[in-house]
């Protein structure tokens, strides 16, 4: 599994010397344009690998003296493409490889993309992007399955009891470039400026990832109970009700990237009575005394 991440630097000048797939005769454009948006068409291949046992593997090109992911060992390849030529590495040998290379920067040499695309390619290749998302976790046969949180007071394993129910929280990569794992959680807006955050343990176990690459996929867990305790404690010492959560994910040098907000009732903290009308009402009684109390502590 690749950990390289290509900087800005030699992002431009691999675009900046390319307009397509380098496989012959691939019609496959770097940047497809639809309904006034913009997608990345391409990856950036190795064509010496970066491990022993990968596709064209030399040892003269390594992480030590910086070759094996310069710029020379580097070419622009479709999807489908990077995969065969991976996937079928003798088929695919070295020299040939750096042949295309050779003709996809000699033929692009005047037609070349656009500032505005190279900047936007510099940006998708730079800046990791994940789909955060909050879900229940049912653990059946030392299996973790993902449901949705609304699903996971009546999903039935007709076969099988579930051994216990966790929250999750599911992290998917989006981007096309890797990133280490951070905190993990749930957010919960309880009125302040600032949500309380609850960070689910790194010690659950199957061990969630450390990193994601590109399309990775993490599910991280956490005990019902105590994240019901944690949120349970601080709406006592504040008087506040929790109306409101989402789901958080930190990643990379300093990214951090959340799920959509969600009714507080969607999570399976509350007694059949409990309605989001409630909550929200005691919230707003809470917020009023409150207030009030601020009032007159003034005068």
């Amino acid at each position: 599994m690749s950990d390289f991440n290509p900087g800005a630097r030699l992002c431009k000048i691999l675009f900046g010397r390319a307009t397509g797939c380098a496989y012959p005769n691939c019609a496959e454009p770097l940047i497809e344009e639809h309904r006034g948006l913009q997608s990345v068409n391409v990856e950036v291949a190795h064509i010496r690998a970066e491990k022993p046992g990968g596709a064209r593997y030399d040892p003269d090109f390594n992480k030590e003296n910086g070759k094996v992911n310069s710029e020379e060992n580097l070419m622009l390849l479709c999807t489908k493409h990077h995969k065969w030529v991976d996937d079928h590495k003798d088929a695919y040998p070295t020299e040939e490889l750096l042949a295309w290379k050779a003709r996809q920067v000699t033929e692009s040499r005047s037609a070349g993309l656009s500032p505005e695309q190279l900047d936007y390619v510099v940006k998708v290749f730079t800046t990791p992007r994940a789909q955060v998302r909050a879900v229940g976790v049912i653990r059946v046969r030392e299996e973790n399955i993902v449901t949705t949180l609304a699903s996971l007071p009546t999903l039935a394993f007709p076969n099988d009891a579930p051994e216990k129910t966790f929250l999750g929280v599911t992290v998917t990569n989006v981007g096309v470039v890797g990133f280490d794992m951070g905190r993990v959680g749930l957010d919960f807006d309880f009125g302040g400026p600032h949500p309380y955050s609850y960070a689910f343990p790194s010690t659950d176990y199957p061990a969630p990832p450390s990193r994601l690459e590109a399309q990775g996929y993490g599910v991280w867990r956490a005990d019902i109970p105590t994240v019901r305790e944690g949120v349970l404690e601080v709406a006592k010492l504040y008087r506040i009700v929790p109306t409101r959560f989402r789901a958080f994910a930190a990643f990379g040098a300093s990214g951090t990237d959340h799920g959509l907000w969600e009714p507080i009732i969607n999570l399976p903290f509350w007694q059949e009575h409990v309605t989001q009308e409630s909550l929200e009402e005691l919230s707003r009684s809470a917020g009023e005394q409150r207030a009030e109390r601020a009032r007159l502590s003034t005068e």
